[in-house]
């Protein structure tokens, strides 16, 4: 297992808010693609479906 470096506090949080500029823009990213799902359209259900 490689072993984690050990950095500055001031160096963590640079490299922390990199992540979390990447998480967000995975979020904004996902988000739009649900909105494009609901915006899909529908289709007719004709035959009968018991669940």
């Amino acid at each position: 297992m490689a072993a984690h470096p050990v950095v500055s506090a001031e160096e963590w949080k640079r490299a922390r808010l990199t992540l979390m500029a990447a998480e967000k823009e995975l979020t904004r990213q996902r988000d739009e693609v649900a909105r494009q799902r609901r915006a899909l359209p529908w289709t007719r259900v004709t035959k009968a479906y018991r669940f």
